[in-house]
């Protein structure tokens, strides 16, 4: 909006006394200068940050105005304010060229940054994409249906989220779903809707997340789309209210009110275990969610081994009732698919629905620094001319904790920092301050900003080399979730490569040790009736019998990990003890910590004990795993050099052959790449992939049918009803009935005109109807369906082929119908279903 830009260059100037109201600004940048311009006590801005704001809100103008630069007056008065702003040299390190220098003011223009350390003759391609904010995001939002206007919805993010949806509601009862969208592309109303969809009767879905950050971030996001203030999110906090509340969501969690619960892996198997097992007991699951579902292979591996005790969990829950598993990433490699399915295939089915196009709004750049010292200076000097918001990440805590005090010290006062130690307190803090535009800057250790929506990141800096291609994908695609185009800048040393090879080196027992870990824990065990084995991940291993501690714990319970995969054992779980059999608060918190170290398990292979099974099983499967992260570590590598491609690095990590399981299919990979060092050198534009469009995964998905339907069809899959032209508005009451009767009896795809839309919204409710403007049975689910076919328009003879599933179909046609085949008689003379006249028909239903 031209007005309210030019009311903030007035207010720069001088020239006006008053703000626009944030609100009204239209662009990010609009709004992010004038909070920070209103901020006083402990927000108030630096030096530095006010000059990159305001470098930020001209470049932008700039670039929207098609110019080059553009000059702007700042008042040394307004500016005074903040501090050091009123020296030249302020100004001018944020490519601020100072023109003329009064009593009253600063004369700046706005130039393009020029870095000539970046080596390229592309600079200006970075300032240009960083500040015009192009739209680079090409996924189109296709029609919707109509339980999408419980959450203020009219139309599905893309193609592959709908049919996400679609297979969540169809699921088998107790299949598993791995969904494999692009970041951005709205996998969380994946979890939010079918869980809301719930409301008006018991159940409960629990979805599993990696932090903290993000189940806070979900309960808002949750609660502003449902319009509620219910407490969703499940973290620890030792405070009085923060007891109660945790209190309050078990209390609902056993009675099956609380529809959706985001937890960590930590939370759900510990305190939050009873009432999960409660409410299974109860038949009160109805979803078992893991979001950013990759995190079981990555960390599950190394310092977060709750995330592999949740398969064990799963399957004890599922001895007490049945629900599916959804499994929801952006990040899938041929590797975690392995792993995922080893771990959480049974009881089955077990599918993988993936719409995998690669992100096109990052442009890509890289900068090799001799020092430490250059990499600061090179830091720095690009916080003073990269739009906000900007996410740097580092990968050693104390990296981080160097930045963020050198941020702080040089001006950068709307920076924050996030790493593994930082408190409860300290994380909500940031998340808050991070979502009101408080912060511009984070520093940071790898968990920050996963899953958390802030859709205008800018700008993602590494400070480091990440350990693999994936978590370099991941980082960078927290920036850009608005669709618009967004800059990745890696600052590199050689020491950083030894530090990503250190890093990369997992931590993966060698058989041996391995095996003799697992016979001191098994000879420790204990038997279960149901075939079960308890054995204590507390055991020291015989060759280091003093060993004790946490380390050694981890150790035992990654040993354990590597034997599932491999099929020598599944791990299961068994309920946690109830207070109410202890007779002290002390008595119940000891049993809960003997509990804690300990494993329920099935033995899969009587020769476990084996050095031979360890050998020829066990250790193929090491080796695998130890390839995969080796290959990462070297596709990242061969992003620095840029001599390839980086959309096809990335295919080559994402992408996953076919084989013969059938419940493998391929996933392909839509390549984008918004601009790297290798299409820079080519002169190549930035390109975009195709949208995927995946096709129904489930071969028999969830359905029912009314007994009075099925009456009706008598042992038919196709039903015709003949309707008479025109309608009058009895019939068009009854019309409404009778959609509804079907509705109740399992009807859930609806192929319709558009016309109908609305009103077929309405008699559906929150009900989950698929709506279909034709009859495609490859991509519709084979579930229940009602064609409604309008007047004057030939019947397509695929109505009438024998139908590939046991699902019925109903068709609700005109009396007139001709017959496809032979078009001079009516179809209603010669069709070989069930069928009945429209008032015949609500006679018989008593409608």
């Amino acid at each position: 909006m031209q007005d309210v830009f030019q009311q903030i260059r007035d207010y720069i100037s001088g020239e006006a006394v008053g703000l626009p109201h944030p609100e009204n600004c239209s662009e990010s940048c609009q709004r992010r200068l004038v909070r920070a311009l209103r901020e006083t006590g402990a927000y108030k801005p630096g030096s530095k940050d006010i000059v990159a704001l305001i470098r930020h809100f001209l470049r932008h103008g700039a670039t929207q105005q098609g110019s080059p630069s553009i000059t702007q007056k700042v008042s040394r008065k307004i500016i005074s304010y903040f501090g050091k702003p009123n020296n030249q040299n302020y100004w001018e390190s944020s490519s601020l060229k100072v023109l003329r220098e009064e009593a009253e003011y600063f004369l700046v223009d706005a130039n393009p940054w020029q870095p000539n350390w970046l080596n390229e003759s592309a600079w200006e391609t970075l300032d240009i994409a960083a500040f015009q904010e192009i739209e680079r995001r090409t996924t189109e939002s296709v029609s919707g249906d109509p339980f999408l206007s419980q959450m203020g919805l009219k139309t599905y993010q893309s193609s592959g989220q709908r049919q996400a949806i679609r297979s969540i509601l169809t699921a088998p009862s107790t299949s598993t779903l791995v969904i494999n969208l692009p970041t951005g592309s709205g996998k969380s109303l994946c979890a939010h809707l079918p869980a809301w969809l719930q409301s008006g009767s018991v159940g409960v879905t629990i979805v599993v997340v990696p932090t903290t950050a993000l189940a806070i971030d979900q309960e808002r996001a949750f609660q502003s789309r449902t319009k509620t203030s219910d407490a969703v999110a499940y973290y620890q906090d030792d405070s009085l209210p923060g007891q109660e509340r945790r209190e309050e969501i078990r209390n609902r969690i056993r009675n099956g009110t609380q529809r959706i619960v985001f937890t960590s892996p930590e939370g759900l198997l510990d305190s939050l275990a009873g009432s999960v097992y409660e409410a299974a007991e109860r038949g009160f699951l109805r979803y078992f969610i893991i979001d950013e579902a990759h995190m079981v292979e990555q960390w599950g591996d190394e310092f977060r081994p709750s995330f592999q005790e949740l398969p064990g969990f799963r399957r004890s829950l599922l001895r007490l009732t049945s629900f599916p598993t959804i499994l929801l990433t952006a990040t899938l490699t041929s590797s975690c698919l392995d792993t995922l399915e080893t771990l959480f295939a049974e009881p089955g089915p077990f599918q993988t629905l993936s719409a995998v196009q690669l992100r096109p709004e990052p442009s890509y750049w890289f900068a090799w620094c001799r020092s430490q010292e250059e990499r600061q200076q090179r830091l720095l000097e690009s916080l003073d001319n990269l739009p906000r918001p900007i996410i740097i990440y580092g990968s050693k805590k104390q990296d981080v904790e160097d930045w963020f005090k050198t941020l702080q010290n040089s001006g950068f006062k709307r920076s924050s920092m996030m790493t593994g130690d930082s408190s409860l307190a300290e994380r909500l803090k940031l998340l808050e301050d991070w979502q009101n535009c408080r912060v511009d800057i984070v520093v940071a250790t790898s968990a920050f900003g996963l899953g958390v929506d802030l859709p205008d990141v800018r700008v993602v800096i590494h400070g480091c080399v990440p350990e693999t291609i994936d978590r370099f994908y991941q980082e960078v695609g927290r920036g850009g979730r608005d669709g618009k185009a967004t800059i990745s800048l890696t600052l590199h040393t050689t020491a950083d490569l030894d530090i990503a090879a250190k890093l990369n080196e997992k931590s993966f027992i060698t058989i041996d040790l391995g095996r003799q870990r697992w016979t001191a824990m098994f000879n420790k065990k204990t038997a279960y009736s149901n075939g079960c084995y308890c054995v204590p991940v507390d055991t020291a291993p015989s060759y280091s019998p003093d060993l004790i501690g946490d380390r050694n714990r981890a150790w035992n319970i990654r040993t354990l990990t590597l034997m599932s995969r491999s099929g020598l054992i599944s791990l299961d779980s068994q309920p946690p003890p109830k207070q109410i059999n202890f007779d002290s608060e002390v008595e119940y918190q000891r049993a809960l910590q003997t509990n804690r170290n300990l494993r329920i398990l099935q033995i899969q292979n009587e020769y476990h004990l084996e050095s031979e099974t360890w050998q020829t099983i066990v250790e193929p499967i090491r080796q695998q795993q130890q390839q995969w992260t080796y290959k990462s570590l070297k596709l990242m590598r061969e992003a620095l050099r840029g001599k390839r491609c980086l959309s096809e690095i990335f295919a080559e990590a994402y992408r996953i052959p076919t084989r013969e399981d059938p419940r493998r299919s391929q996933v392909f990979v839509s390549l984008s790449c918004g601009s790297c060092s290798f299409c820079r050198q080519q002169n190549r534009q930035p390109f975009f992939g195709i949208s995927p469009n995946p096709l129904p995964v489930w071969k028999q998905p969830a359905f029912y049918v009314g007994e009075t339907l099925q009456e009706k069809l008598a042992g038919f899959q196709q039903l015709f009803i003949f309707y008479s032209p025109p309608a009058n508005k009895l019939t068009e009451l009854r019309r409404g009935k009778f959609f509804k009767w079907l509705i109740d009896q399992g009807i859930r795809n609806l192929v319709a005109p558009l016309s109908l839309y609305e009103s077929l919204a309405k008699t559906a409710g929150k009900t989950p109807i698929f709506l279909f403007e034709e009859y495609d049975s490859l991509r519709m689910p084979k579930i229940p369906t009602l064609v409604i076919h309008p007047e004057k328009i030939s019947l397509p003879s695929k109505y009438l082929l024998p139908l590939s599933s046991e699902a019925p179909i109903v068709l609700f046609l005109p009396i007139d119908t001709p017959d496809p085949k032979v078009p001079h008689r009516r179809l209603i003379e010669v069709c070989s279903g069930r069928h009945f006249t429209f008032d015949s028909f609500c006679m018989e239903i008593s409608l």
